[in-house]
């Protein structure tokens, strides 16, 4: 992979710039969110989720994720924060890494009063994580939700990632994007949910990553870039065809 394109999202699988390395306090601050800011060049797409249509949006131009694109999670992203909602838009958000909470979380009771509120306005908790696209792992994704269903799914897999930390397992997910359906108060809405294909640890992502074209995402899921994994037996060469004989005879 070209040196220009290890930026963005890549960046985070190279080094934990600005996070905790040990996988202990990594693990506590995630547990801290799920129970309850991400670094990135300010180039990252955003990815959303609606319930009432369900279904995702990446980007400006709220364009339909593939339905088969498989993701790789990075844990070091995770962010909490708040939104304020008024007339169906963001009047004011604030967002911060889980790892820096205990310095830049802002209190509830300092957030400016945007009322007067309508139903559904208000100060909403926040919680996301940042992913790419396994085919384009040059662009950082990245996915928050405000809603209790969009939180809940947040907050199971960091749960999941935290645990497999401490147990010191694969902790890095390569998921897909899926949804179900739900029936609350009478009507029928949707949540996200995520698929979750395989854990893998980081070197392997980074493996992965610095094979650029030649990254293999099965290879990836079977453990193919385990350090000390054997490399695949090369393919043996097809044997010569036969030398055609001369019909002709030699001179005498």
């Amino acid at each position: 992979m070209a040196e220009e394109q290890k930026s963005g999202a890549l960046a985070m699988w190279a080094s934990g710039a600005g996070v905790p390395a040990e996988k202990e306090k990594i693990a506590q601050a995630l547990l801290e969110s799920a129970g309850v800011g991400s670094s990135g060049n300010g180039d990252a797409v955003y990815l959303s989720y609606s319930g009432k249509m369900d279904r995702y949006a990446l980007g400006r131009d709220k364009t339909q994720p593939d339905p088969e694109a498989l993701y790789v999670v990075e844990p070091q992203s995770a962010v909490d924060g708040r939104t304020c909602w008024k007339g169906g838009a963001v009047a004011e958000k604030h967002q911060w890494s889980v790892f820096e909470r205990a310095t830049h979380a802002v209190p509830q009771g300092q957030l400016r009063d945007h009322g007067p509120y309508g139903d559904g306005d208000g100060w909403s908790f926040m919680m996301g994580f940042s992913l790419f696209d396994v085919d384009n792992p040059a662009q950082e994704i990245k996915f928050s939700s405000t809603s209790v269903s969009g939180r809940n799914v947040v907050s199971d897999l960091v749960k999941q990632i935290a645990l497999r930390m401490m147990n010191d397992e694969p902790e890095i997910p390569v998921m897909e994007l899926s949804s179900e359906k739900f029936k609350a108060k009478g009507q029928t809405n949707g949540k996200p949910k995520f698929l979750v294909a395989g854990w893998v640890t980081r070197e392997e992502v980074a493996r992965f990553v610095e094979a650029g074209d030649d990254g293999d995402v099965e290879d990836l899921l079977s453990g193919a870039y385990l350090e000390g994994a054997a490399d695949p037996e090369p393919e043996p060469e097809p044997e010569p065809a036969p030398k055609r004989r001369s019909a002709r005879r030699s001179a005498a």
